[in-house]
């Protein structure tokens, strides 16, 4: 299933063939990135979430199409300085990249 994610003025969108998902940044709580191993090679996945208010949140991985872009325009949209993805580690926390100011 081809899935393509972006980031505009509204929020954070997942498109798939069987429609589109998002969080209106009005309901997002926070964005935070972050590296896994998947079994049974120990592929790398670098994985960006969103947290919606209710607590619900929106995984997107780095094999999904436009996720380099999205994490950039999520950090852009926080005023935080690039993030290098290839850097992040499986044993590091999740980097927190956005949270909206209060």
């Amino acid at each position: 299933m081809a899935e393509r994610v972006s980031v505009d003025n509204l929020g954070i969108w997942v498109m798939q063939p069987n429609g589109t998902t998002g969080l209106p940044w009005v309901e997002v709580t926070s964005v935070a990135v972050y590296a896994s191993l998947l079994p049974p090679d120990g592929q790398r996945i670098v994985w960006m979430d969103a947290t919606h208010v209710s607590g619900e949140f929106v995984e997107i991985n780095n094999m999904t199409e436009g996720f380099d872009e999205a994490v950039a325009a999520v950090i852009s949209r926080s005023g935080r300085g690039p993030l290098d993805l290839s850097r992040l580690q499986p044993s590091d926390p999740p980097v927190e990249i956005y949270r909206p100011e209060l």
